[in-house]
């Protein structure tokens, strides 16, 4: 057991130390209220999976991008963590009151951690493709900042 252990903590400093340059931050701390329904915006299912996984998913297969990080209301955790389940992303961060707050916390999360680079998505948009993602990429090696249109 104590080898185990050791192995992997060793994993997990390697993971760690691994060079995270590229961050997407999908913002998911909105209740959509003009949508209505029973659930958030962010976590209306779609093809068996919420409109959030569908976005992080998309961020998260592309090979540009180095991780995900959701930004997310306090009270939506519990769906945060069936709607991730299964992806490997950063630990989710909690929002602010409004759109605006929630994308500074989640700046603000990333830190100190040596990312060069971020990506401001909406959860509620779940068609990201990876060549609107490329495109945003390239533009950035010219650009400070990019917005796709």
């Amino acid at each position: 057991l104590r080898r185990l252990q050791r192995l992997a903590m060793t994993l997990y400093i390697c993971l760690m130390k691994r060079s995270v340059r590229t961050v997407a931050l999908i913002v998911a701390a909105g209740s959509g209220q003009r949508l209505g329904g029973d659930v958030p915006k962010a976590y209306v299912n779609l093809h068996g999976k919420s409109l959030l996984a569908h976005a992080m998913e998309a961020f998260l297969t592309h090979p540009g991008i180095d991780s995900v990080r959701a930004v997310i209301a306090r009270a939506h955790h519990p769906l945060y963590r069936k709607a991730s389940q299964g992806l490997t992303a950063f630990p989710c961060v909690i929002g602010g009151a409004t759109r605006q707050e929630s994308v500074l916390r989640g700046l603000e999360s990333l830190e100190g951690r040596g990312v060069e680079r971020v990506l401001i998505h909406d959860a509620a948009r779940p068609f990201v493709d990876h060549a609107l993602i490329t495109r945003v990429l390239e533009a950035l090696d010219e650009y400070q900042a990019v917005l796709p249109a």
